[in-house]
């Protein structure tokens, strides 16, 4: 398998939407307090979001994969910097990251992830940062071979069934 991993582009917006979308339903089906605004409204902020927030910054990053031409995995980290109470240092935090099905256990995933890593390296960061749902046990798997260890849980209150 041929892979190329680089910056995602304009062009590359219908299929890093297909991957998105991918990866929203399947967090949902995994739990259902993950909810994802419903079709075509979701994918209509995530272009606006991609635009003007993440292709606009030099503190975001987004990659994709390609395989013979088709996107079959993309990610998104940003710097950031931590609360000012703490240790001033940039981080990096990783926001997403999704292969297509048919693509997944080919070191999609992993190219990826090594591509965001060495572009965080590359700017002073310290550490990653990223969040994982916890029923989510591929991905729990994926990012401890990774390299990544527990630092926080999220909690979960809800306030409606009070």
């Amino acid at each position: 398998m041929d892979l190329l991993v680089r910056p995602a582009t304009e062009d590359d917006l219908p299929a890093m939407l297909t991957l998105w979308r991918e990866m929203m339903d399947f967090h949902a089906r995994s739990d259902a307090r993950f909810q994802p605004g419903p079709t075509p409204v979701a994918e209509e902020a995530w272009t606006q979001y991609l635009r003007h927030e993440i292709w606009s910054s030099d503190a975001w990053c987004a990659l994709v994969a390609e395989v013979e031409g088709r996107i079959v995995g993309q990610i998104v980290g940003a710097l950031r910097d931590p609360a000012p109470v703490f240790e001033p240092g940039t981080y990096g935090y990783i926001t997403d990251i999704v292969v297509d099905p048919k693509t997944r256990r080919r070191g999609v995933g992993r190219a990826l992830f090594r591509a965001l890593e060495a572009w965080f390296h590359e700017r002073g960061a310290s550490h990653l940062e990223l969040q994982v749902l916890e029923r989510n046990s591929a991905s729990q798997a994926f990012w401890r071979a990774m390299g990544c260890t527990d630092y926080s849980d999220n909690m979960w209150y809800d306030l409606e069934e009070r």
